[in-house]
Parts: C-alpha cells; structure tokens; sequence
C-alpha cells in the first residue's frame, strides 16, 4: 500500500472546523464558558481565603491572560494538527488520481451503489463528477469534505478562542471592580449564573438540542465549580 493511501479515514476531518457551522460556535461558547467559571472560581477562591481585593485582583488578570493564551495555544495545536491531517489526504487523493485514475472512478462508483443508487446511475454520477473536478468528487464522496486545507486557518481559530476566553473572564473581572467588596461574591454568584444561562442558551442552538437542558448543565457545572472553589478557599487563610 503506498505512503498516500488513507482509504476509510473519514472519522472527524469534515466538521468540526467548518467555519460556518456550528461547531465553531459550540468551540467559542466553550472557550467563553471557560472564561467565566474560570475567572469566577479564583474570585471565590480567593474572597474565601481572605485574600485583598488587591491580591484576588491580581490574580484574576493573571488567570486572564494565562486562560487566553492557553486557550489560543491548544485552539492553535488542534487546529494545525487537523489541517495537516487534511492537506496529507489532499496530497493522498492527488497522488491515487494521478497513479491509478481507473481505481478511483471505480471506487466512486462503488461508493454512490453504496449508497443505493443503481449500477448504471452510480456509473453516469460519477462519470459527470469525475469530469467536472476528480479531485473534489473524490473528496467529498470518500471524506465528505470539500478542499479542506483551504478552510483551516490556525492562526484565526487561535486568536477567537484566546478572545472567546477573555470575554468570558471579563464579566467577573468587571463585577469585581465595580461591586462593592462587601456583595461581591453574592453578585458573582447571580452574574455568572445570568452569562453561563446566556451561553447555555447559544450552545443549545448550536447542538439542536434541548435549550433547558443545556442551560441547565451548563450552569449547574459553573455553580458547583464555584462552590468547591469557595470551600477550598475557606480551607486556606491568607
């Protein structure tokens, strides 16, 4: 078998970087979702500690940026790996058409029977696809994907997902700079329940599920984050 050959690696090439479906919105509600109970849990962490406002205030710009870049950092890892992994069955699918374009137009008539249609449409569907564009027939019936390396961009999913992340952190940052001490961790509470609500709501959506069962979740897994935090902060004293 030669080194190109990636017959049957169909698995997750296809969508989870369609920049135009959902799953870049569950990634970006996911990074965000990071950034509030992240920023929101060292907060209550370190209230019930007994930290300042200026030393949990620190630490929070300082989760922040680390939480950014962590996030943009493996967006960007993931991101590079897959198109790698796309431009090699790109270059895998070029080398099979040009050493063995019968085996091919064979094997896309092999794959529409598959799917029902009748010998002599199967033949006259690929024989039409194969004349238009060899290349993005094969593509699309063995990987069901268009020319995918064209659709990857590391670098832009790593800068979203670093934004996605501060975005959701500066809601309890902001709250924390703006409350006075006294309510802050009551107000953080109800804040980061009203954002982790809104992106719940937006994460149902994208999946096309049940929208009070993801809000619910969602939110469920960012109180019970704030509340281990909170307890193992009162287990420490500054």
């Amino acid at each position: 078998m030669p080194w190109w050959d990636f017959s049957g690696k169909t698995a997750r090439i296809t969508g989870e970087w369609d920049t135009d479906g959902d799953s870049e919105r569950r990634e970006l509600t996911s990074n965000a979702n990071d950034g509030i109970i992240s920023s929101a849990a060292i907060l209550q962490g370190l209230l019930s500690a007994g930290a300042s406002g200026t030393e949990a205030l620190v630490g929070v710009i300082a989760l922040t940026v680390m939480g950014s870049l962590s996030a943009a950092g493996a967006q960007y890892g993931e991101a590079a790996g897959e198109r790698n992994i796309q431009v090699a069955i790109l270059e895998s699918e070029q080398q099979r058409l040009l050493h063995s374009p019968e085996e091919e137009f064979e094997e896309l008539v092999e794959i529409y029977q598959a799917k029902g249609l009748s010998p002599e449409l199967s033949r006259a569907v690929a024989t039409e696809l194969h004349e238009r564009d060899a290349l993005a027939a094969q593509l699309d019936a063995e990987f069901d994907m268009e020319h995918p390396a064209e659709k990857i961009w590391p670098f832009r999913f790593a800068m979203k997902a670093g934004l996605a992340f501060l975005a959701g952190s500066l809601g309890p940052l902001l709250l924390f700079l703006i409350m006075p001490f006294a309510i802050r961790g009551e107000v953080t509470l109800v804040v980061v329940a009203i954002s982790l609500t809104i992106s719940g709501w937006i994460g149902a959506r994208s999946e096309h599920g049940n929208p009070w069962i993801s809000i619910a979740r969602t939110v469920a897994i960012g109180l019970v984050t704030l509340g281990i935090s909170s307890l193992a902060g009162s287990l420490v004293t500054f």
